[in-house]
């Protein structure tokens, strides 16, 4: 006989002892599988437009747009009909399936040269994380609902281990990277998924307590069941199309901000008062020298609170309303983008960060516990993989507007580019000819050499192979001939040409070279900010996202609205 759910004790330690080993194991799955996937999620957005020159695949804005967007789609729908298989076929098997699909797109990944085989390797692990995401909160969700009156901290908690598992992940690129090169924070992360298949030895399906019998259709009748739920209930349909304007804002902290801190806020300022602060003089020299903190250090403070504080903020959400505490946390994390239009001062950045948290912690892990309390029975993983639509049709969106977007307006070498193309003093028409020759001369020595001897000389020229062959393919020619033709050009249409040929690694370097007024990579950074304002590319997702925060107030008012028309009518 099932035995009836606890009445949970409202202080939140007791909440947390009153959860079972079920809970825990899924805790530790998650926390691996998310610290596997941040460890990638939170370099790639400026891995793909790395130039190739620097170790990237050397895309543009607008296809690392494209590969986010499908990224988003697989990840976020699939789970819509992954769901209803994780009831009819087990959790185990399709998170099983899930590792396998997440360990061969990090390989992918490790291996991708262009658009094409990235491309590939994400919808790999899209795939993967797509069937994860319902197996494992659909267990999640029948252990919570055994500990009744926790479910908020027992979904907080949930969402708190996703969170230490990107604070712990951000560590992992930085090693592997520093010490292998980029292909290892893709092979380290393949290693760290696998280890998922360990608990799965000692792990069972659960049982629905409220139905009998176990579920025989078809895959057919499961995808029919899974689109007629979706496309027939009017709440559930209007939850996901209202929340999707706030994920289409939410999901640029982690693809656009990255790209926004890499290219304009100087993080030295930061090391410099650390130093300065605590004594840190090793700091205070690494600030002076140019040392910079990397974008996925500065931005993990948005991990690390919630792996400290997500606790906390589960216990006071669930003094409140589901959707009250949904919409009050979109209302703030909205908020915090507005203090990105105007500046990337690292301190305003990190104070952005910490105000979205916020936003985050109250609003985010609504969705599973919202999602589940709709479900009826036999359908929380089926209802769980709902939760993640809205999520994929703003990040999908969202992915679009933001790739397009950065590309002409906020992208610092393509501004630079774009600057370069007006500058006709004698300095740039001089840079240019200098570029030209000695990118000639490298090119030159480097062709009488053996291939390994090659890539030795030209590191310590400040060059690489892979930049010489970026700039023949532009060239479209051998780089001597296609130079030569370059360097016949008048002195106008010369500095444009080359603006387009330089690395993307070394165009600020030209640019101070043409312009020698800003001195150094400081003060381009400074006056391209000044010149071109790139915040303008966090307006339109501020305005989706506030569209969204006032359509779940009347959402929320409609939902009471029909709870106490059912109440009268029974």
């Amino acid at each position: 006989m099932t035995q009836p759910p606890l009445a949970a004790p409202d202080s939140p330690i007791a909440q947390i002892r009153a959860f079972d080993r079920v809970f825990w194991l899924c805790i530790f799955m998650e926390l691996m599988e998310r610290m596997a996937y941040y460890g990638v999620r939170l370099v790639v957005p400026v891995y793909m437009v790395l130039g190739v020159g620097d170790g990237g695949p050397g895309l543009d804005h607008v296809q690392k747009g494209t590969i986010l967007a499908c990224w988003a789609a697989m990840q976020s729908w699939l789970p819509t009909f992954a769901g209803g298989f994780s009831d009819r076929y087990g959790y185990k098997r399709t998170i099983a399936v899930s590792v396998f699909l997440k360990a061969g797109g990090y390989f992918l990944m490790s291996q991708a040269d262009g658009f094409g085989s990235m491309l590939i390797g994400t919808q790999l692990l899209a795939a993967g994380t797509g069937l994860f995401k319902p197996g494992i909160q659909g267990t999640m969700a029948h252990s919570i609902v055994k500990s009744r009156g926790a479910e908020s901290m027992g979904w907080g908690l949930f969402y708190q281990s996703v969170n230490v598992g990107a604070a712990v992940s951000a560590y992992i690129p930085m090693y592997t990277r520093d010490v292998f090169g980029w292909p290892s924070v893709f092979l380290a992360c393949t290693a760290i998924v696998l280890v998922n298949l360990i608990p799965l030895f000692f792990y069972e399906d659960p049982v629905d307590e409220r139905t009998h019998g176990a579920d025989e259709r078809s895959v057919f009748a499961l995808v029919k069941e899974s689109v007629g739920n979706l496309f027939t209930s009017p709440v559930l349909l209007g939850f996901i199309f209202i929340s999707a304007g706030f994920w289409f804002s939410f999901h640029q902290l982690f693809d656009m901000l990255p790209n926004y801190v890499d290219d304009w806020t100087d993080t030295t300022v930061l090391l410099r008062d650390i130093g300065a602060t605590f004594g840190f003089e090793s700091y205070t020299a690494a600030a002076a020298a140019g040392e910079t903190i990397s974008q996925e250090r500065l931005l993990n403070v948005n991990a690390l609170m919630i792996m400290f504080t997500m606790f906390v903020f589960a216990w006071l959400s669930g003094k409140l309303r589901v959707l009250t505490s949904t919409m009050v946390g979109m209302g703030i994390a909205t908020a915090a983008f507005g203090l990105f239009v105007f500046t990337a001062n690292v301190y305003l950045v990190l104070l952005g960060v910490v105000v979205f948290t916020v936003g985050e912690m109250l609003s985010s892990p609504k969705r599973q516990e919202y999602m589940s309390s709709l479900a009826p029975p036999g359908k929380r993983a089926l209802f769980l993989g709902y939760a993640n639509m809205p999520d994929g049709i703003g990040w999908v969106l969202g992915s679009l507007v933001a790739g397009s977007t950065y590309e002409e307006h906020g992208d610092k070498v393509n501004l630079a580019r774009a600057h370069l193309a007006t500058v006709t003093d004698p300095a740039a028409v001089q840079a240019a000819r200098t570029w030209i020759s000695t990118v000639t001369d490298r090119a030159a020595q480097a062709a009488g050499m053996t291939p390994d001897a090659a890539k030795e000389w030209l590191a310590t020229q400040g060059t690489s192979p892979a930049a010489l062959a970026e700039i023949q393919k532009k060239l479209d020619a051998p780089i001597a001939q296609g130079l030569a033709e370059v360097a016949a050009l008048p002195d106008a249409a010369l500095v444009q040409r080359v603006a387009e040929l330089v690395p993307r690694g070394e165009v600020i370097d030209h640019l101070v070279a043409s312009v020698p007024s800003l001195v150094d990579a400081s003060g381009a950074r400074e006056f391209l900010f000044a010149s071109y304002d790139p915040g303008q590319v966090w307006i339109p997702f501020i305005a989706i996202s506030a569209v969204s925060v006032v359509g779940m107030f009347f959402y929320d008012r409609w939902v009471q609205g029909r709870a106490v028309a059912a109440r009268q009518a029974a």
